[in-house]
């Protein structure tokens, strides 16, 4: 597998991925993606980042997989996107309106998997969360308030 990344400053830590792309240059990566893992912050500068343009870019086989924030995506797009088959499918952690609502088109594709916005939860989430909170709470109690 080849990971390539899109980054705002064009950089990333050495080895991390083999190439990587200004944000400016996502026309360029996304013809050559598979798997399009979306997890860019939520800024005026992401909103609806993937629209019609770039779902067009995308090659017939690949997926989208946001595990960001809904409003990266266009959903309207989206959703026209995958009914006509211009890529192959998408999972989405998260939609543009949480809870996705019954009647949202997505629910009833083929092509589509949803999950309930947990992608970033792994089978050390709470032993972790439960280490900060104890931590957390040692320092309050020893009046370390920040």
């Amino acid at each position: 597998m080849r990971i390539w990344a899109l980054t705002h400053s064009g950089r990333a830590r050495s080895g991390e991925a083999e190439r990587v792309f200004q944000t400016s240059q996502l026309h360029e990566a996304l013809p050559q993606a598979d798997f399009v893992v979306v997890a860019a912050p939520a800024t005026p500068q992401t909103q609806n980042m993937f629209g019609e343009r770039e779902f067009a870019l995308m090659k017939p086989s690949a997926y989208l997989i946001n595990v960001a924030r809904g409003s990266l995506i266009d959903e309207p797009a989206l959703v026209s996107a995958l009914e006509r088959n211009v890529f192959a499918g998408a999972a989405l952690d998260v939609t543009a309106k949480e809870p996705l609502p019954p009647e949202s088109p997505l629910w009833n594709m083929n092509n589509v998997f949803i999950t309930p916005h947990v992608s970033g939860t792994t089978e050390n989430t709470w032993d972790r969360e439960e280490e900060l909170m104890a931590e957390n709470l040692k320092r309050w109690f020893a009046g370390a308030n920040s």
